[in-house]
């Protein structure tokens, strides 16, 4: 009985994040009310407050579900980058652009992030730790791009913190542009784009 109580609690808090997600996408994040997330997930107010505190923590849970498979790419990268670290980073940038491509949950999650929003003073901690969380990510690019440097991979005079600046810039420019007009298959695109920005950070 246990085990079943755990897995429809579970099952109601996929419910209210597939809920809040359609909404975010369709309404705006300041326009969804707790209320419109309960009734779109069939369940009731008290349900939503049981799993989330306030709508900051729901849309949190949203974005995290949408982008963790991204960190915990990088994270693996990091921990473990390999002889061949500007490949790796070559590569997993592809697979990033290759996943946001076909992955409709985090394109969607994307477009909220990227179309901002106006949600109110309760989003303040979730920027502050978003942007915190970007400026992580920049550093374990960092790291990889240090590896890579120390391994002839990098000209003497290419910085890793600058590198990690241009790498983040030009995966995240891409991201943005995609998302929000994208007229071509990114997924399609993504290994000669990836080739041709890695190669002018390559040594030769």
């Amino acid at each position: 009985m246990v085990r079943r109580t755990k897995e429809q609690a579970e099952a109601t808090r996929a419910q209210l994040l597939d809920a809040a997600e359609a909404l975010f996408c369709d309404k705006g994040v300041a326009s969804t009310t707790l209320d419109m997330i309960a009734r779109a997930a069939g369940v009731t107010r008290g349900a939503v407050y049981w799993h989330f505190k306030n709508k900051a923590e729901i849309f949190e849970a949203v974005c995290d579900r949408a982008t963790s498979p991204m960190e915990t790419m990088l994270d693996t990268l990091v921990a473990e980058p390999g002889e061949d670290p500007l490949g790796s980073l070559e590569r997993q940038a592809c697979e990033i652009l290759q996943l946001i491509a076909r992955d409709a949950r985090m394109r969607a999650v994307l477009e909220i992030l990227f179309r901002g929003f106006d949600g109110g003073p309760e989003f303040a901690e979730y920027l502050a730790r978003e942007e915190e969380s970007k400026r992580d990510c920049r550093c374990q690019i960092e790291s990889v791009l240090e590896a890579a440097g120390a391994r002839g991979q990098l000209p003497p005079d290419v910085s890793p913190a600058k590198a990690a600046i241009a790498v983040t810039a030009f995966v995240g420019g891409l991201m943005h542009d995609w998302v929000l007009d994208g007229d071509y298959d990114l997924a399609d695109m993504a290994p000669y784009l990836t080739r041709v920005f890695f190669n002018g950070l390559r040594s030769t």
